[in-house]
């Protein structure tokens, strides 16, 4: 371990804070790491609540997030949650078999390179660090294309139900835009010129309506793709008709 804290200010090492990784992972990490002369695990390693609860920066490049479907805190509350005095490290989230929303959630919360450790390879995991570090983007080729297709093309968030009726109100479907351009509350009350307080009741009754229980749900579920409505086709041979049909001739 001593090898860690000397050499992790030696110039052109690029310096990965460890956190939220499997114990039996992180372990294999480090001894893999020392074999690597441009980068070094820095002290003290996969401690999450020192990375959250930071005050004083320590000499880090990237950091590197474990992430998992069992964590209590996910990928994306890590990343909203990192303080300000990390705010120039770049993050490289580690996680299973990534799905499309789960990529677009991540890069949106703030994430640099996404590494997939379904098929984990170390030399593929450090050229995914010094990537990220030189400012590049990293995910599996599929992942990115289709992120700039989404980009390329925004989905709206208006919300139908199956007869194409709006399933929200004005003011709920302005809520829902904004809030998939990843706006806070703070933020939304400030757009709209409403109380935080109202700005929460619109949120709950969106979410009661969608039948989702949080703002990412609600967001994916507004931006996910859906069958256009059935449109009713009329009978070949319509049954007769009582009624008398007025014909307007001029």
């Amino acid at each position: 371990m001593k090898r860690f804290t000397e050499e992790r200010n030696s110039p052109g090492v690029i310096k990965v804070m460890a956190a939220n990784l499997p114990i039996i992972l992180c372990e294999l990490l480090q001894g893999a790491f020392q074999a690597v002369p441009d980068i070094k695990i820095v002290l003290p390693a996969n401690d999450l609540q020192h990375l959250l609860n930071a005050a004083e920066p320590l000499p880090v490049d990237v950091i590197l997030i474990g992430s998992s479907k069992t964590d209590s805190l996910g990928a994306v509350s890590i990343l909203q949650s990192i303080p300000d005095v990390y705010k120039n490290a770049r993050v490289v989230v580690l996680t299973q078999d990534p799905d499309y929303a789960e990529v677009i959630s991540l890069f949106r919360a703030g994430a640099k390179g996404i590494f997939g450790s379904a098929d984990l390879r170390f030399e593929l995991l450090c050229k995914c660090i010094r990537c990220v570090h030189q400012g590049q983007i990293w995910a599996k080729n599929e992942l990115l294309a289709h992120l700039v297709s989404s980009l390329s093309h925004p989905r709206s968030t208006n919300v139908v139900d199956r007869h194409g009726k709006p399933l929200l109100t004005t003011r709920e479907q302005q809520v829902l835009h904004l809030l998939s351009d990843g706006l806070s509350n703070s933020e939304l009350a400030t757009v709209l010129k409403l109380s935080e307080h109202t700005i929460k009741n619109h949120l709950f009754r969106i979410y009661d309506k969608l039948g989702v229980s949080n703002r990412m749900e609600a967001v994916l579920y507004a931006l996910t793709p859906r069958n256009p409505p059935p449109v009713q086709n009329r009978p070949s041979n319509p049954m007769p008709s009582n009624k008398i049909t007025i014909i307007k001739t001029a």
